[in-house]
């Protein structure tokens, strides 16, 4: 079964104990737009312990919210039910929340119009013209910017994300909202922010977005943002094929190895980006080739244009890894290397075998490791 056909039964279960039901948010999106997505949520008249009592196989997720997990066969869906929102004093999350409206109330919260339409049984619920804007290919507020943006700014980030994966543009009210409003981004978690950034940078309409950010004074928001920043991005050739990437092209040309930091990203993240964007500068030899790790190899090949792939690339060297070389730490201590000394040798017969000079033979790696750990001794 599909994620559309068990999200399918889910809401037939509702209807038949005499709830409503609808799939909602992006999936009718994306449904409209011609994909059928993996990502679906449900809107419920039913309450959470009425959700609870239909599906045995139930988490409480978010129930000061109203949101339970159901899960069907492994397969998890929230299901929510229909709520309103008050006032959000720290523009990011609603003081409070109201339980049993109706789906038009539902809907009125929710961010853009092409997010507020509802599907059940065949048929999509559009209430603020949320078809005839993905029509147009034009990403408009649920009522009025300033007060979706006040709610919750992310909503600004979201938009330029938006336009960023589907290539559409901003409605004339939206880019002036997001103008004099952008400021309460600085007030939003840098992680949240991060999120929606680099899911901009791997949307087809990327450099499009980043155009508008920089035309409509966000960037200054943004940590370690310049104009000068975006434009060298947008004016690089190579396109990001994964998170890592659009970051790295940010590290790349801000020339930082530090320019992560602010936003928050995980270390392995961070480490990666670093590693691309040195190989944006100095290029593939046999040695990065050896030290870098297939993922962030793939990436940087499909980011160059490059049909080769890093599979390829790593077969064709003498050895994958320092295990397979044939001279390990026992042999430099056998040898008399001690301390720092013995990795420095290993580095150096390792280097000398990846670049074809010596081949990979216990007697030849002995042989050089014994002259180079004489003449270091000297020095």
């Amino acid at each position: 079964m599909t994620e559309w056909e068990y999200a399918k039964r889910i809401i037939e279960t509702i209807n038949a104990h005499g709830g409503e039901a609808y799939i909602v948010g992006g999936a009718v999106r994306d449904y409209m737009l011609g994909t059928l997505p993996d990502d679906i949520d449900i809107a419920t008249s039913l309450f959470p312990d009425e959700v609870m009592r239909l599906f045995p196989k139930s988490v409480p997720t978010g129930i000061d919210h109203g949101t339970v997990t159901v899960i069907l066969d492994h397969h998890p869906f929230e299901v929510t039910t229909f709520r309103s929102e008050g006032t959000y004093s720290d523009s990011r999350r609603p003081d409070h929340v109201s339980l049993g409206v109706s789906l038009e109330e539902d809907m009125k919260r929710r961010d853009f119009t092409m997010n507020a339409m509802a599907f059940h049984d065949g048929n999509v619920v559009d209430l603020f013209g949320g078809r005839m804007d993905l029509e147009a290919r034009v990403i408009r507020t649920v009522g009025s910017p300033y007060e979706r943006f006040n709610e919750d700014a992310l909503r600004i980030m979201r938009a330029f994300r938006f336009m960023a994966q589907l290539d559409f543009r901003l409605d004339d009210d939206v880019q002036r909202a997001s103008r004099e409003l952008g400021h309460k981004l600085q007030d939003i978690a840098m992680e949240r922010v991060a999120i929606e950034f680099e899911k901009l940078m791997v949307g087809p309409a990327y450099r499009k977005a980043l155009a508008a950010i920089l035309d409509l004074g966000i960037h200054q928001y943004l940590p370690n943002v310049s104009a000068e920043l975006i434009e060298r991005v947008i004016a690089d050739r190579r396109t990001p094929v994964n998170p890592v990437g659009g970051w790295a092209l940010f590290v790349h040309h801000a020339a930082a190895t530090d320019w992560l930091t602010p936003w928050k990203r995980s270390n392995a993240l961070k480490r990666e980006a670093n590693v691309l964007a040195r190989l944006f500068t100095t290029g593939l030899d046999t040695f990065t080739i050896y030290e870098t790790t297939t993922a962030t190899l793939s990436t940087y090949l499909d980011m160059s244009g490059r049909t080769e792939t890093a599979e390829q690339l790593k077969r064709q060297l003498p050895i994958q890894s320092r295990r397979e070389l044939r001279f390990d730490g026992r042999d430099a201590l056998q040898i008399g290397a001690k301390g720092p000394l013995i990795k420095q040798v290993l580095a150096h017969v390792e280097r000398l075998v990846l670049d074809g000079e010596l081949a990979n033979e216990p007697e030849p790696l002995r042989k050089e490791a014994k002259r180079w750990l004489q003449h270091a001794e000297k020095y």
